[in-house]
């Protein structure tokens, strides 16, 4: 921190120093971080921007499309199996396409890609208020899971990772508040529009407001986002890591450590989650006391992100990524392991935890192994398993319990796993690309 500077008060040159005063010629402090980086009061630009486009990426987040699914199923003539195989599929190839996509991040100027991704998600709402048949449906669902679920969040998380060079874990954490916010808030919202208005009427407002709101919006708060703060080197490394390829990261010793501890809590979260009429059922819980225990996990996954985002910029995601499967593990063995009405509070709260943990961890490990010149398409690769490995999660655990496979035993597995894998996995500093 330059003394002084931050409140506009006079300091003596020889109190500042050379090369302070070379820093405030060049428009550059520390490390050749921009002087917009430097640490201030307020929420950073970076920050502005991921709270606001992974808030508008609810749109295409499942908890949204997913409370239309009656409406879905009796306007196109689809059964509960049917209507899963459909947006399964539109969300396995939308994964697939951000695995491509990606690294558009990495080469255009953000704030034209963000319109860009805005105005796909306003023509996916579009098509699904107009889509009379099935296929033009799925058509739909695939341009919401695209920009939404896909592209929105994965800019939100990339323009964090890379432009918030001095509090970056913090303004990484925004990005898992607006994921948040919206599944806090955009539920109840619909539930009241649906009374007044035909769900097409609804997917029509989202169109106009994505168009005419939202891409605006993102083009504003992107405009401060440019440059290459990585040009001259990320984080603690004078020179940036060299340009790695998809073929080559995806058999580099690095990512595979890591993805055996990112992938874990979106597909453990995610079978759960799914399956959760099944596993009442053997608990004996009542569904509104899950619905009350929902609650309980919002809380820990944003306390968790909070913690994480500031620990991070203290310490680092080692520490971090080494114990943050504990609550997930312990989640579980509780589901076996406790009576009935313990285990359900116990479970959503080490999921919560867990999940709050890995919004964070899953998007500032990159950024440490990586660096961000290339930050787009390392995430790209990382978004485009997690969509393939969740949607293998879910048929997994079903089979498990289909065969009558003990919570008990499904909980030591999960929690030896949480207890050994990590600590062994976590890549050193000297594993950071050379």
């Amino acid at each position: 921190m330059l003394p002084m500077i931050a409140d506009r008060r006079f300091v003596p040159v020889s109190a500042v120093g050379c090369d302070t005063l070379t820093a405030l010629a060049t428009g550059r402090t520390g490390q050749g971080l921009p002087m917009t980086d430097a640490p201030r009061r307020g929420l950073p630009p970076a920050g502005r921007f991921a709270l606001t486009a992974a808030l508008c990426s609810s749109v295409g987040q499942t908890f949204f499309i997913g409370l239309f699914g009656a409406e879905f199923r009796a306007a196109f003539g689809l059964s509960d199996a049917a209507f899963g195989t459909l947006y399964s599929s539109a969300t396995l190839v939308s994964g697939l396409t951000v695995f491509w996509l990606g690294a558009v991040a990495d080469h255009v100027a953000l704030r034209r890609i963000a319109v860009v991704v805005a105005l796909v998600l306003a023509a996916g709402a579009a098509v699904v208020a107009t889509a009379a048949t099935p296929l033009l449906f799925a058509c739909g669902l695939f341009l919401l899971r695209l920009a939404g679920q896909g592209l929105l969040g994965h800019l939100a998380v990339v323009a964090a990772g890379r432009f918030a060079t001095v509090r970056r874990g913090r303004a990484l954490a925004m990005a898992s508040y607006g994921f948040i916010v919206g599944e806090a808030l955009f539920p109840f919202a619909l539930a009241l529009a649906l009374e007044s208005l035909h769900w097409r009427a609804v997917w029509w407002s989202l169109a106009a407001v994505a168009a005419l709101v939202v891409a605006p919006l993102l083009y504003v708060l992107a405009r401060p986002l440019v440059g290459d703060p990585s040009a001259e080197g990320d984080g603690d490394t004078p020179v940036a890591p060299p340009r790695i390829g998809r073929g080559r990261l995806l058999v580099d010793p690095t990512f595979l450590r890591i993805l055996a501890v990112v992938l874990v809590p979106p597909v453990v979260v995610t079978a759960l989650f799914l399956h959760q009429a099944a596993i009442a059922e053997r608990q004996g819980w009542a569904m509104l006391a899950v619905g009350q225990a929902f609650a309980l996990f919002a809380a820990a996954q944003f306390a968790a992100s909070f913690a994480a985002g500031r620990l991070i910029d203290r310490f680092g995601v080692r520490p971090l990524l080494r114990i943050e499967l504990v609550p997930l593990g312990l989640a579980l063995l509780a589901l076996g392991g406790l009576a009935p009405g313990p285990s359900l509070w116990a479970m959503f709260a080490g999921l919560g935890l867990t999940a709050g943990l890995n919004s964070v961890l899953a998007a500032a490990v990159w950024v440490e192994f990586y660096g961000t010149r290339q930050l787009g398409l390392v995430r790209g690769v990382y978004m485009a398993l997690m969509v393939v490995s969740t949607a293998l999660g879910p048929v997994a655990l079903g089979l498990l319990l289909d065969a009558g496979v003990a919570l008990w035993s499904i909980g030591l597995v999960v929690a030896g796993y949480a207890a050994l894998v990590p600590p062994l996995a976590t890549p050193g500093r000297t594993a950071r690309r050379r």
